[in-house]
């Protein structure tokens, strides 16, 4: 699971980010969590590829945890979030590797 203050520090940069729990489906199944994202047109940042892979719509933007550093993974992870947003502001439906 990534940092919470992660999205904290991506709406510092402009971002309209919101942690799973936020919208109430954090104990809910993996389909039922990527049909709110498309319901609300957002993209998933996840380690988890392979659980939501197949979701229909969905933009899955993929992050491997053990690529950030552990202390302040945060602040890395907004960057590196931040630069794909930037570089892909209509992003395609499917995966993505920033």
């Amino acid at each position: 699971m990534f940092p919470p203050a992660t999205c904290h520090r991506l709406a510092e940069r402009g971002h309209d980010a919101v942690r799973v729990r936020d919208r109430g489906v954090d104990a809910r199944p993996d389909p039922e969590v990527a049909a709110v994202a498309v319901a609300e047109g957002r993209a998933i940042a996840t380690e988890n590829v392979k659980d939501f892979a197949g979701g229909r719509g969905l933009v899955l933007v993929c992050v491997l945890e053990s690529r950030l550093p552990s202390r302040g993974m945060d602040v890395r992870l907004a960057a590196m979030l931040d630069g794909w947003a930037t570089a892909n502001p209509e992003p395609y439906v499917g995966l993505h590797w920033p």
